[in-house]
């Protein structure tokens, strides 16, 4: 019985923190999405635009699919890469094998900024769309761009990347219809063009990026609603939700060198995050302010993981009991647009965390 106790024991004991994950093989390469363009998810006689047309959605969803699985498995990718770096020591052989999946994601990435990827963006759905994926890529060009010595392949990526956030930031200062140009979409492209920043170390996009989520966080009502998300009925919430990671996100990327973007507007950010979690708690509060039942929320429809995975970032900002628990009892924080597992991104924010004053 003592053996068989022991035996136990060993199972089910955690990986110990230098036990390096086995390296995924090499993802295939991937044709690049040059050209992108499609219509609206919506009907045309939706004027809250939260009424799906079932033949649009699915071709919307189908256009964007090949980028969403690319992101999706460089993400698979960089969260090996994450958690190996929590390995201590890792043996000659890991080491090898961290370099092949950073030179796979480096390789991946090169193949479609070589195309001119995302370059072609024919409708408006495409220029509101393209740049949360184009900030995935570059979440995951991140993870991997300081294991590779600079050569062609880094100096084409950077110079792509480039090109997509100054695309991003004229079409949303100049094209971008009115709502879009403050709401979810325009934080997305914030945040993207913030990591671009980040990464090239260009000044001109970290301070774009910092002005994007500055300028949405800012539209809040006082109870940390968005009247920008509010008008969309049903999807309200969704759509609360949707603009809350990104903006979480980007303040936590730029923590340092914009260290007031939390603060801004009277705290703006910490007012979205706590009526967006009020509202998954209790989408009544919505309905207050829409009339109408919402798609997300309550015991029945509670959000999806991946929806809640900016948690990590948030708790590396501001500990906060709420936000704790809503993503304690999730196993894995992923989110290909946001980087990956959010617990290895922001190490710092997995902890439990101690209450906050709100």
């Amino acid at each position: 019985m003592k053996s068989l106790c022991v035996l136990l024991v060993l199972v089910s004991a955690p990986a110990l923190a230098n036990d390096a994950p086995a390296a995924p093989d090499c993802i295939a390469a991937v044709t690049p999405v040059v050209t992108l363009g499609f219509g609206s998810r919506y009907t045309d006689d939706s004027k809250s635009r939260s009424d799906f047309d079932e033949d649009s959605d699915a071709a919307v969803t189908a256009a964007l699919k090949p980028i969403d699985d690319f992101i999706t498995d460089l993400a698979k990718q960089t969260d090996y890469l994450l958690q190996a770096d929590v390995a201590k020591d890792p043996p000659p052989a890991d080491q090898e094998a961290q370099l092949a999946v950073a030179n796979c994601v480096i390789d991946r990435i090169n193949e479609w900024a070589a195309a001119g990827a995302l370059a072609d963006l024919t409708t408006l759905g495409a220029n509101l769309s393209a740049p949360s994926r184009v900030g995935g890529i570059a979440f995951a060009y991140d993870a991997v761009r300081s294991r590779i010595p600079p050569d062609g392949r880094t100096k084409a990526i950077d110079t792509w990347l480039s090109d997509r956030a100054r695309q991003t930031m004229i079409f949303f200062d100049t094209e971008a219809p009115p709502r879009a140009s403050q709401n979810n979409l325009r934080a997305w492209a914030g945040l993207a063009v913030t990591r671009v920043g980040l990464t090239l170390d260009d000044p001109t996009l970290i301070e774009w990026g910092a002005a994007s989520a500055n300028l949405v966080a800012c539209t809040a009502s006082s109870d940390g609603s968005l009247p920008n998300e509010m008008w969309r009925a049903k999807l309200a919430l969704h759509y609360q939700l949707h603009a809350t990671g990104p903006l979480v996100v980007t303040a936590a990327l730029l923590r340092d060198a914009r260290p007031g973007l939390m603060g801004d507007c009277d705290g703006a950010i910490l007012r979205i995050v706590r009526f967006t979690l009020d509202g998954l708690a209790d989408p009544e509060i919505v309905k207050t302010i829409t009339g109408k039942t919402q798609s997300v929320g309550g015991k029945s429809k509670p959000a999806r993981d991946f929806e809640l995975a900016w948690g990590a970032a948030f708790l590396s900002l501001n500990p906060d009991s709420k936000v704790e628990a809503f993503i304690a009892p999730i196993e894995k924080l992923g989110n290909s647009k946001l980087g990956g597992d959010q617990r290895l991104l922001w190490p710092n924010g997995s902890a439990a965390a101690a209450p906050s004053d709100g």
